[in-house]
């Protein structure tokens, strides 16, 4: 049994074949998690686990790169219509942006072997969109982003206290960037104790 099956979870999907959990009760044990944070792999027994300490930053953080993605004057907004809305969202997202990767990630009792085979993973093809050596992010910050695209469009319940401030967000992204984590369809059996994340309908 891996550590995680000790506290009430569900699961959110999986990244390279990895799952991804909600916490539905606070973890204080091998690690500490909370139900406003999500993690990958369920630390001892299982992946060890790499906590997403900061969804609310990681949004920002995403919503922001989208954003200063858009700022070259040849980039037309009735093509690109986020691109009319760029300096009121940039001042909604600034202050709950954390630069820091600490403050974003925790790898929790990760060894060399377990950082070099998950790195491999990340830049396999089987990735929807790998992390690539050439791209001029980091792979942290790719991560970061990863995840704050994944909370953005499937749990903004993570980071309410900027999409409340948002209208209408999702009629201006027409793209996906990343799209890592994949989610598993209804009426598959899971494992986490609490289920499917996604109740469909």
């Amino acid at each position: 049994m891996s550590h995680i099956d000790s506290f009430k979870h569900e699961l959110v999907g999986l990244f390279g074949g990895l799952p991804i959990y909600h916490p539905l009760e606070e973890i204080n044990g091998d690690f500490q998690c909370n139900q406003h944070q999500l993690m990958l792999g369920g630390g001892s027994g299982e992946h060890p686990a790499l906590i997403i300490k900061n969804p609310l930053a990681a949004v920002a953080w995403f919503i922001m790169d989208e954003l200063d993605s858009l700022e070259d004057d040849s980039i037309d907004a009735r093509d690109y219509p986020l691109k009319q809305h760029c300096e009121k969202w940039k001042d909604t997202v600034r202050n709950s942006i954390n630069w820091e990767y600490e403050a974003n990630l925790y790898f929790c009792e990760w060894t060399v072997s377990t950082y070099k085979n998950f790195y491999d993973i990340c830049v396999s093809p089987a990735m929807v969109n790998p992390f690539s050596e050439d791209a001029d992010k980091s792979f942290e910050e790719w991560l970061i982003l990863g995840f704050g695209e994944f909370i953005f469009f499937a749990m903004p319940e993570l980071a309410a206290s900027i999409m409340e401030k948002l209208d209408s967000p999702y009629k201006y992204f027409h793209h996906m960037t990343y799209n890592n984590i994949l989610v598993v369809p209804k009426n598959f059996p899971v494992y986490a104790n609490g289920g499917n994340a996604f109740k469909f309908t």
